[in-house]
């Protein structure tokens, strides 16, 4: 509906404006700020202040708003859809074939040159984690393992070679899993040349013959 006198809503110029420079975004809750410039209610958890969202007390990150509706997860839902990014929500990347979410206020994954780009000079890689570097170039976050620099990997606040991102899921092998694949190199992961996929091939057929023979 109109708001305040004027004939569009608030997503298309209706009612007060934001008084932050340049923003013109409109106002929150009696306040004279939008949601972004510290407008609306704020979220209850102590020492936070962002926003609360969707008339929660809290916002997204402290599990505030709408939810994603995938059994077990408890992220934030994006857009339109009642998903989070990693199951479906949101925008997606343009580009041809893939459907990753896109990055920030561009039509693109940061595989196919999504978001904010990194600002180390020559570098075309995405800026990461609110952070204005590429994970090469210190962006993003980072391994907490004492002395390590590298950039940590998966939802674990480590590098793949301190336990962060994805394991092997052979049986008592904790190495990162390459790629796509469940494994590490060793056990059949993606990196492994045609030379050691052989080799364990020929491996695996001798143990066979070996237990089908008793011998």
């Amino acid at each position: 509906s109109a708001v305040v006198s004027t004939p569009f809503c608030y997503a298309h110029g209706g009612g007060r404006r934001c008084n932050h420079e340049g923003c013109t975004k409109s106002r929150q809750n009696g306040t004279p700020y939008c949601v972004a410039h510290g407008g609306g209610k704020r979220c209850e958890f102590e020492g936070c202040p962002n926003a609360s969202r969707s008339g929660t007390a809290y916002c997204i990150s402290h599990g505030g708003g709408k939810r994603c509706q995938i059994e077990g997860c408890g992220k934030g839902a994006v857009g339109k859809l009642p998903f989070c990014k990693a199951h479906g929500g949101g925008k997606r990347c343009q580009h041809e074939g893939c459907n990753k979410s896109s990055e920030g206020k561009t039509h693109f994954c940061v595989g196919h040159g999504g978001g904010k780009p990194c600002q180390l000079e020559g570098c075309t890689k995405a800026a990461r984690s609110g952070t204005p570097f590429c994970i090469a170039h210190g962006g993003g976050k980072r391994c907490q393992f004492e002395g390590c620099s590298k950039g940590a990997v998966g939802k674990l606040p480590y590098c793949k070679a301190h336990g962060g991102g994805k394991r092997c899921q052979h049986e008592g092998c904790t190495k990162s899993a390459e790629g796509k694949a469940h494994f590490c190199v060793g056990h059949g992961g993606r990196k492994a040349n045609a030379q050691d996929r052989e080799l364990r091939a020929a491996n695996t057929l001798a143990c066979a013959n070996t237990l089908a023979t008793g011998m």
